[in-house]
């Protein structure tokens, strides 16, 4: 895993908790983070979004003003680049909640609940090193658990060729659209088509729904599909210091 040398937002709730300030404190002490700042406004947030367009956007679920998934869209819409991570509880991140916010290419999900501050660190990097999900495993299985992020597959059983059995095989491998190019000795544009493709035979709007759907199916076992997504366990809590 490369170390992150990247800038990070902050934004929490009106509420300041403990776990909060803990978690500042967690991030200030990594030597290759930069804390930009920590807002509860929205509309600062998505000011300083705009201007400074950071490497990460931490927000809170508990987030106030025009709500979670709307602020989730107007950050994306902001700084496209900038790999949004959301921290909250089991209330605050539902399933509709989950699928809108994947909808919205937000990859990282957390839960208050026994989060440990190597978790944060370590999410933080794996969002930035790929386009699949990140979080907790029961966060992930939350979202997963809906019906196909809304969407259905065309048929019980997909018809596949040989070359995009191998390619689905490779994408649930955790390799990168790129890699799977290399690997296949194909072009970038050739391997992102095919993507393209299996995502509309299966049915779904994201790779990381594809993989799921495949495992679902039977294309791959469900515990393959389940290790194509980046799962981080809990460790020490995050406390105020």
């Amino acid at each position: 895993m490369q170390p992150i040398h990247s800038s990070v937002l902050l934004v929490g709730a009106d509420h300041v908790t403990c776990q909060w300030l803990g978690l500042h404190a967690l991030l200030q002490e990594q030597p290759d983070l930069r804390v930009l700042a920590d807002v509860t406004q929205t509309s600062e947030a998505l000011r300083m979004t705009t201007d400074q367009h950071p490497d990460y956007t931490l927000i809170d679920a508990a987030v106030s003003g025009m709500g979670l998934v709307p602020f989730g869209r107007q950050v994306r819409r902001a700084s496209p680049e900038s790999r949004v991570v959301v921290i909250g509880t089991r209330e605050t991140l539902r399933r509709d909640t989950l699928t809108q916010l994947t909808e919205q290419k937000v990859r990282g999900y957390l839960l208050w609940e026994g989060l440990g501050g190597d978790t944060v660190v370590h999410c933080l990097a794996l969002v930035g090193e790929d386009e699949m999900l990140v979080g907790q495993r029961a966060v992930l299985d939350e979202l997963l658990a809906a019906p196909e992020l809304r969407s259905h597959p065309r048929g019980d059983e997909p018809a596949l060729t040989d070359e995009e059995r191998a390619a689905l095989s490779l994408l649930i491998e955790g390799l990168r659209q790129e890699e799977i190019a290399d690997a296949m000795h194909l072009s970038g544009i050739t391997v992102r088509r095919m993507m393209t493709k299996l995502r509309a035979t299966f049915g779904v709007r994201t790779t990381n729904a594809l993989c799921w759907q495949a495992g679902r199916l039977g294309f791959v076992p469900v515990d393959d599909a389940m290790g194509a997504l980046r799962i981080v366990n809990a460790e020490r809590n995050v406390s105020h210091r």
